[in-house]
């Protein structure tokens, strides 16, 4: 069947829309004016529930919302939320209808990962990750169903993983939740139609970012909340949360039943030509199809794509540090993200920036680096006495987050665990407050260097993108061997490259030091002559360029 095709598919008269939007081909966007057009359609009382993954995502889709609405029309009609905080509430709404407490905290990540801990520490490095990834399999796929308690250990008991039923035992007799019971409870009450109906009377309408990052289980509780006028946008080629339970080929095999064949966007408006031509190859790899650019010939000499090696990846990091100085200094409005696959291979980038004091940088990692996080914890201060102790200034920053929001209360707890490491003997919180960097913006992405890793990077984007790292182990990941899996590490691939908007690097070092401080020799990675072989760059001309950029 040949779709319909509109001039703008945010404008489909179609109850509901299935978009395939490659890597900045204005996802978000049509999001946006998908949201204008559905207010038209909403029944009075009625708002639009905008799903996503994470915080960061949620902040990007809510500005985006902001600006096309306005504020007014925006608190109104609209609720942005990620998946568990969507859970949470349902279960805090609901929970005694199957026998849950709604009042029980509900958990962050940290929770679990305690639990497992309690099996792990001790043991080899090598031994105590394979454990650990055993348990946290048995624990997720026991519960990726509307399984109740008792089904759940029936299931832990057939994986023949006994720490994880030791786990779920514990967590049953202190009567607490772990992070993945949230989307199983929820599930379990949407797929009451009491419960669900209430929901569907309430959203008139839905966006769902990312679909290919669904799992079966957050397809079924985005499907029962809403159901009419639903929006679903993503790329299958940005699939990278299979070991997380997202299955995209069965998600969009569903989608196409329930909304007919995707509209498909072939435009990019992020990248520049020369960035888009590294995208354009390695989605071809994945038999992607070619992309665009919206305006070619906007992009000051036509963007950048470079590569280089070196010696160690101390030499790497330095470098990197380098270029980011000279980027920062032509244009101080730059946003540059350094994105490893994984966090264990930005050490030494991380070293290199902590020394780089000149810089602006945010690490990731960690919460208290977050400037929304920051900006809570310096305002909570700043209405407090300046003598106030730390329990106080725990429970007044606490105090503002809502309880269903458990990643950002998390991310609190964490921001305020690595708070409290600032302050040193003799000072008090205000004295530490005094070295945040306060960033006084609205923007997800302000100025300066980022510090992340590939799937924390997942639907951002930035000026410049620096990828470290680009060897065997690493890129692609050493627990990539099947045919799948390797397929997935290349869409990681894709994902960091198409976060660039003007130039994209890929380095690599031919020596790294282990975790003990001893050095060790790297293999190149397989991908890395077709990847460095499509970025033409040297380093001397990267310099060059940048030089060209300042001078114009």
């Amino acid at each position: 069947m040949i779709p319909e095709i509109y001039t703008d598919p945010a404008q489909s008269p179609a109850a509901n829309l299935l978009a395939i939007a490659p890597p900045g081909c204005g996802k978000t966007e049509l999001l946006a004016r998908r949201a204008v057009h559905q207010i038209g359609q909403l029944q009075p009382h009625q708002q639009i529930l905008a799903l996503t993954f994470s915080n960061r995502a949620t902040r990007n889709l809510r500005e985006r919302l902001l600006s096309a609405l306005g504020p007014q029309r925006f608190r109104r009609y609209v609720r942005v939320t990620n998946f568990h905080g969507h859970a949470a509430e349902v279960i805090r709404a609901h929970g005694r209808t199957i026998g849950l407490d709604p009042n029980v905290p509900m958990p962050g990540r940290s929770t679990l990962t305690a639990a497992i801990s309690a099996y792990t520490d001790g043991l080899p490095i090598g031994p105590a990750i394979e454990c650990k990834s055993a348990i946290e399999t048995a624990l997720s796929e026991a519960k990726r169903s509307t399984y109740d308690d008792d089904q759940v250990r029936e299931a832990l008991a057939a994986s023949g993983n006994v720490f994880a039923q030791e786990i779920e035992a514990e967590r049953r007799s202190q009567g607490v939740l772990h992070f993945d019971d949230l989307l199983r409870h929820a599930q379990r009450l949407l797929n009451i139609k009491e419960v669900a109906r209430l929901y569907q009377l309430h959203y008139g309408a839905m966006l769902v970012d990312e679909f290919q990052d669904l799992s079966p289980q957050q397809l079924d509780i985005a499907l029962a909340s809403s159901s009419d006028n639903r929006t679903f946008v993503g790329d299958p080629l940005q699939g990278i949360y299979s070991w997380a339970g997202a299955r995209p080929l069965e998600v969009e095999k569903k989608l196409r039943e329930v909304c007919g064949e995707p509209h498909r966007l072939a435009i990019s408006y992020r990248s520049s030509p020369a960035v888009l031509a590294v995208v354009n190859k390695v989605a071809a790899t994945l038999n992607g199809e070619s992309l665009g650019a919206a305006q070619p010939d906007a992009w000051p000499l036509g963007g950048a794509a470079a590569s280089a090696v070196f010696s160690t990846g101390v030499e790497e990091a330095q470098w990197i540090v380098n270029m980011a100085t000279a980027i920062v200094a032509s244009n101080p409005e730059a946003t540059i993200g350094v994105i490893t696959r994984a966090g264990w291979r930005r050490g030494p980038v991380d070293s290199a920036f902590a020394d780089a004091v000149h810089l602006a940088h945010q690490r990731w990692d960690l919460a208290i680096e977050d400037s929304g996080m920051v900006q809570r914890l310096v305002n909570a201060i700043a209405r407090l006495p300046r003598k106030t102790d730390m329990d106080t200034v725990r429970r007044v920053v606490l105090a503002d987050i809502n309880a269903s929001d458990i990643e950002t209360m998390e991310q609190a707890l964490n921001a305020l665990a690595e708070f409290e490491g600032l302050i040193k003997p003799t000072g008090s919180p205000a004295d530490a407050a005094e070295q945040l960097r306060v960033v006084d913006r609205e923007n997800a992405i302000e100025p300066g260097v980022h510090l992340l890793n590939a799937h924390t990077g997942k639907g951002q984007q930035f000026d410049w993108v620096f990828i470290p790292g680009f060897e065997d182990f690493h890129i692609p990941g050493d627990r990539a061997v099947t045919r799948e899996q390797l397929e997935e590490e290349m869409r990681v691939v894709l994902v960091m490259i198409s976060r660039a908007r003007h130039g994209v690097v890929v380095t690599s070092a031919n020596s790294l030091v282990s975790k003990a401080g001893n050095p060790y020799r790297t293999k190149e990675s397989r991908w890395w002559s077709a990847v460095a072989g499509i970025c033409p760059m040297s380093a001397e001309d990267l310099s060059q360029h940048i030089a060209m950029l300042s001078a114009a």
